[in-house]
Formats: structure tokens, C-alpha cells, sequence
């Protein structure tokens, strides 16, 4: 089978899976996907950003909200939004194609496809309003784009820092991304690093650019030159405190009459000085961060849980969980074996300043220090998918080897 009709199959399978679940599915929004839903309705009906419309607010990221507030410009129901994350589902699946091929060659593309394509989690999102499938397909856009081989290198870099600056507005994380890939060229040596350094900082000036509206507006709204969102000082402060057990946790009585940017800052601060007085126990955490970023995959379950327990019941629910959970297992366990695949071709360093190993380090690293909870790692899906596909090509091309069957090369995997 060609790799082009193996392309649309892939694709076609991976948009019917989300395109059934959302027919079967209807969308219920609770935890997170309620606030997202109470933001643009004030958006859309009171032109605030806010918990209500006297109460303007810059604690998450305003981007979910505005493109969900979009769709009730024109209905009523979840529809909307629903189509919104079948685009960026769809995106998802292509792009890791095209930057899996990119980096590894066709079959890897394909294989890494197909990974994201019948991805349990990132299917069963489709009926939840989530920030999470807008930024993994903008993370991957700007990606794209960046250090693209064909067209002109400049526009080239503008279109990824500029899709990564509307990315900003879904999770400020964004920002330093250029920076990780700006590292991941040290192998290269210092001449392509210097390259890189530059690029990196022209993407970030852009990404900044692209914010700077809204930090304008939490200027002369809350007081301060905000980039996008006040909430990194509480996640910090979640993830490092003498009662906190890496996830999320209520904030502490003592900021209740504090303004949204006087609470930032003096949650960073105090967890500043938690990291500096109690080195042991931040590394403590740390780990325990880690544990929980990957110790399971059942977010999208839960946030569907409204929908899903009166039709499924809680066995039901309990079985989504499983196969969620385990799939997500086959698929993390074998990205570590792709990165020892590249070891075993290229040596430890090339392997691990790889970009989509460096990517996958850099929003892990991320959660290992603020708070962690499972629905976080799920930036890193393409990559982790990348690598378990490399993984898989290189077994299935011993196994021919050792069969006696000819091996196909396609590309540099």
C-alpha cells in the first residue's frame, strides 16, 4: 500500500473516531470545562472576561475562552465547540505526520500518525471545553514551521512565532518552548547553536508582540503588565509547600481579601522561599510531580463523566479508564524506547537534544516544578507518539531482518 493511501486511511479512522464519540457523547461541561463555559458566556454576553461580569479576571489564559465565546456568536449549543476541537484534533494527527516524517522519515511519520490518530485521551476530548487540544495543535503549528526546510527561512520564522504567540493565549508555557529547541541544537555545535539562539529570540520577541494587547488590557484592568494569565504564582505555590502533595489544592485563607496581583506575587514568593529553605523536601516533590504527570490517563473520562456514567454506569466508566490508562502506558513506555533507539544510533547526546525528546523534557521539567496533575502531559503527546513509533519501526524492521524478509527503507528511521 502506498504511503499516501495509508496516509487518508489513518487520517480517515482517527477523525471517525472522534467524529462517532462526538455523536455518541453529548458534551456536559463540569470542573475546568464549566469556568470555560462561564467565560465566554460573560465574554459573549457582557464583553468581560471574567468569573462574572463584574469581576474581570486574567487567572487563566483568555484563549479557550475567546474561541469557545466564538462559536456562541453563531450557536447556542456545544456544537460549536465541538467542531472546533475536531479541527484541532484533525490538526494534531497531520502535523505529527508531517514532523514525524521530517525528523524520521515516512514510515516513522506514519507510525506516529496512527499513535495519535486512535489515541484513546486525545479522542474523548473532542466533547470536552478544554484548552488542551487547541495547544497541543498550535504547539505543533508553529512547530511546523520552524526551521521549515521549504520557503523563504524568514517568513518561515514569523509564521512560527506568530502561531505560537496566538498559542500564548491558550498557555503562556509557550514562551520558552523556542528556547528548548534553541538548546536541542547544541549538538549541533556552537555555530548551529548560535543560529538557533537568534531564531529563538526572535520568536519570543514575537510571542510577546502578539500578547502585548492583552497585557495592555491586565494593565488598566488589574494593575499590572500581566503577559496573559496571574496564575503561575498560585500553581507554583500548589506544587511547593509544606502541605502540598504536587497537585492541585486550595489556596491558603491568608490570600482571600489580596487582589489577583498582589496574591500572584506573594504566592510565588512563598513558595520561593519554601524551595530555598527546604531544598530536600522540593526535590521531594519534584519527584512526586513527576509520579503524578504520568501515573495515569484519565482526565478526559472524568470530564466526560456526566455524560458518560447515566449511559455507561460506573463499571462503565471504570473499563474507559483502563483502556485510556493503558494505552497511555504502551505509549509512554515506548517512547523511552524510541530515545534508546537513538542512543544506540547516534549516542546519548544527539538523542536527548533531539527536538521532540527536548520538547517532551521541557514540558515535563515544567510540571516536575509548579503542580502536576495527568491532564498536563498531554502537550507532550505527539512527541512521546514520535518516539514509541520510532520504537516500533525499528522492531518491526529487526523482525524483517531476522525473517529474511526485505527491508524497506524509507527516510532516515
Amino acid at each position: 500500500m502506498s504511503p499516501a493511501r495509508t496516509f487518508w486511511i489513518i487520517l480517515t479512522i482517527g477523525m471517525g473516531l472522534r467524529l462517532a464519540w462526538a455523536v455518541a457523547v453529548p458534551v456536559m461541561p463540569m470542573s475546568d470545562s464549566w469556568a470555560y463555559h462561564q467565560f465566554a458566556r460573560n465574554i459573549v454576553d457582557h464583553g468581560i472576561y471574567g468569573w462574572t461580569a463584574s469581576e474581570p479576571t486574567a487567572y487563566w489564559a483568555v484563549g479557550t475562552s475567546a474561541a469557545i465565546a466564538f462559536t456562541y456568536l453563531f450557536t447556542d449549543s456545544y456544537w460549536g465547540v465541538v467542531i472546533l476541537n475536531l479541527l484541532a484534533g484533525g490538526l494534531a494527527i497531520v502535523l505529527t505526520h508531517a514532523l514525524a516524517t521530517r525528523w524520521f522519515g515516512a514510515t516513522v511519520g506514519l507510525a506516529a500518525m496512527a499513535l495519535v490518530a486512535i489515541w484513546p485521551n486525545l479522542i474523548v476530548f473532542t466533547t470536552i471545553l478544554s484548552s488542551e487540544l487547541f495547544f497541543i495543535a498550535l504547539t505543533l503549528a508553529g512547530l511546523f514551521f520552524w526551521q521549515r526546510p521549504a520557503g523563504h527561512p524568514l517568513a518561515n520564522l514569523i509564521l512560527a512565532g506568530l502561531i505560537w504567540g496566538i498559542a500564548g493565549y491558550v498557555r503562556p508555557v509557550i514562551l520558552l518552548v523556542p528556547v528548548a529547541l534553541a538548546l536541542a541544537d547544541l549538538a549541533r555545535g556552537p555555530r548551529g547553536f548560535a543560529r538557533t539562539a537568534l531564531e529563538a529570540g526572535v520568536a519570543m520577541l514575537l510571542i510577546l508582540l502578539v500578547a502585548l494587547p492583552w497585557t495592555i488590557r491586565n494593565d488598566r484592568v488589574l494593575g499590572a503588565p500581566v503577559m496573559v494569565s496571574t496564575n503561575f504564582g498560585p500553581n507554583l505555590w500548589m506544587g511547593n509547600n509544606p502541605d502540598s502533595r504536587g497537585g492541585y489544592m486550595p489556596l491558603p485563607p491568608e490570600v482571600e481579601t489580596m487582589s489577583e496581583i498582589e496574591r500572584a506575587e506573594f504566592l510565588k514568593d512563598k513558595a520561593r522561599q519554601f524551595m530555598r529553605d527546604h531544598p530536600g523536601q522540593a526535590l521531594k516533590l519534584a519527584a512526586i510531580k513527576l509520579f503524578k504527570l504520568n501515573n495515569r490517563e484519565t482526565i478526559g473520562v472524568v470530564w466526560n463523566g456526566d455524560a458518560l456514567e447515566p449511559r455507561i454506569g460506573g463499571t462503565g466508566m471504570t473499563l474507559l479508564k483502563l483502556v485510556a490508562t493503558g494505552y497511555w502506558y504502551l505509549v509512554f513506555l515506548g517512547g523511552f524506547a524510541g530515545i534508546a533507539v537513538l542512543v544506540g544510533r547516534a549516542g546519548w547526546i544527539a538523542a536527548l537534544f533531539n527536538p521532540p525528546v527536548a520538547l517532551w523534557g521541557y514540558f515535563t521539567a515544567l510540571h516536575a516544578v509548579v503542580v502536576a496533575e495527568d491532564r498536563y502531559h498531554m502537550p507532550s503527546s505527539a512527541f512521546i507518539a514520535m518516539m514509541a513509533a520510532l520504537a516500533l519501526v525499528a522492531l518491526w524492521r529487526r523482525w524483517q531482518a531476522r525473517s529474511g524478509h526485505p527491508v524497506a527503507r524509507m527516510g532516515p528511521a
